[in-house]
């Protein structure tokens, strides 16, 4: 009998450890796929309001370039605009040269010094000055974090700074050389409206923004040894790029204020970064399966444009999202072995069913996950990340950041910026 259930033991032994489900760890590393969206505006402007014209104007306004870009999912109208932008490139400035000189010495390997110099540098900076002026509506999105959203941090800002404007008040209130009026008005002297340039004649339209779109440039000469080689290396060479600014700084802030007008206004196609984790883990049973899903993303994600619904590549991704899903749902929280792969395929799945507009699914996860040991970090993340998101299709009266109402050329489109560096996971125990 003893015989028999040592051979039984031995038995069980061999299956767990020749089945790679069991002995096998799953790592990951991150994986990128774009899809393309709709970048929502700050501002909410109905549709058949989205109607702008821009002017330009200042001594250096002649200088502009314009390129094809305008405020997207709007049309110019010259006659009757409900927005008027008005870019005011007013001043230029070329700094006096700065000199800077630096002794320098060398030793032998006894410490001596065996040569002295002095080395000598000049830099230079010259300034464009411009300001944007913004005429229009001015219907702003303004998101109530709840106080499970904010992090310790900003509650302890929040009440640090609560905790000081009551100070004050106690101090002007009790201060004898004040009237009721004079703390009235003291405490109502936070606005201001002086700019230092004008902008749009005879406005019909109220002034509702003023950004400064200043830009500057900066040139060096090499180190010399001789300060009038320095001199002749910035007279011939550095100083003339500064000249060659002034040509060029009106176009790079009429950019500027382009990318300003759109950020507040303008439904902007941006290629995203949709971070999902692969296996690296080789061995794994689940290891082909499992990035051949990553690479279906991928696919399915590349051809999803801005102007176009998502409703047919949300179906396309159904296999995947339940795929991972099952993942997430059929390995134990208890499951030692099975944590990391449990959490990269939460990951990937709520990461997919955010850039795919399907907030009320990331939603009823993270809620189900938030107290997980596991998960509930991420939960968390994601569960704030989605409310903010869902909270501003609302406010712009969408379901999806994919407009198709919305034209625009390939060559228009930017990258969201959204990098992360390539990391492995570690092992968890």
């Amino acid at each position: 009998m003893r015989t028999i259930f040592v051979l039984l033991s031995m038995l069980v032994c061999f299956l767990f450890s020749s089945n790679p489900g069991f002995a096998q760890k799953a790592k990951f590393k991150s994986f990128k796929a774009v899809c393309q969206k709709t970048v929502l505006p700050q501002n909410y402007v109905e549709p058949e309001d989205r109607t702008y014209s821009i002017f330009t104007k200042g001594d250096y306004a002649s200088n502009i370039q314009e390129g094809t870009r305008g405020i997207y999912g709007w049309q110019v109208d010259h006659t009757n605009p409900n927005l008027e932008a008005v870019i005011s490139v007013y001043g230029f400035r070329i700094g006096s040269p700065r000199s800077r000189s630096e002794n320098k010495q060398t030793k032998d390997k006894d410490g001596k010094v065996t040569a002295r110099w002095t080395e000598y540098t000049y830099s230079g900076e010259a300034e464009g000055k411009a300001t944007l002026y913004v005429y229009g509506q001015n219907n702003p999105f303004v998101y109530q974090k709840s106080e499970e959203e904010k992090s310790k941090s900003q509650l302890r800002r929040e009440a640090e700074e609560k905790k000081k404007q009551e100070e004050k008040e106690k101090a002007l209130a009790a201060n004898p050389f004040l009237s009721s009026e004079d703390v009235a008005n003291a405490e109502d002297a936070g606005e201001s409206n002086i700019s230092e340039d004008s902008g749009l004649d005879n406005a019909q339209l109220p002034l509702v923004k003023t950004v400064r779109l200043d830009v500057s440039q900066n040139v060096n000469t090499r180190a010399h040894r001789s300060s009038s080689a320095a001199w002749n290396e910035y007279k011939e060479t550095q100083r003339p790029k500064l000249y060659d600014f002034r040509d060029i700084f009106p176009t790079q802030v009429y950019n500027k204020a382009l990318t300003t007008l759109n950020t507040e206004y303008g439904y902007s196609p941006v290629n995203y970064n949709v971070w999902l984790k692969s296996m690296r883990t080789e061995k794994h049973p689940e290891f082909k399966m499992w990035n051949d899903a990553c690479q279906a993303a991928e696919a399915l994600f590349k051809p999803v444009r801005f102007n176009k619904s998502i409703a047919e590549v949300q179906m396309k991704f159904e296999p995947i999202i339940g795929y991972f899903r099952n993942h997430v749902e059929q390995i134990p929280e208890e499951d030692k072995k099975g944590k990391a792969l449990r959490k990269a395929a939460f990951e990937n799945l709520t990461n997919i069913l955010f850039y795919l507009d399907q907030h009320d699914q990331v939603l009823a996860l993270c809620e189900k996950h938030l107290e997980s040991k596991t998960l509930g970090r991420v939960a968390k993340k994601m569960k704030n990340k989605s409310n903010h998101q869902a909270a501003f299709l609302a406010f712009h009266k969408l379901e999806t950041c994919h407009l198709e109402s919305l034209i625009t050329s390939d060559g228009d489109i930017a990258s969201s910026g959204e990098e992360e560096e390539e990391e492995e996971d570690e092992d968890e125990e």
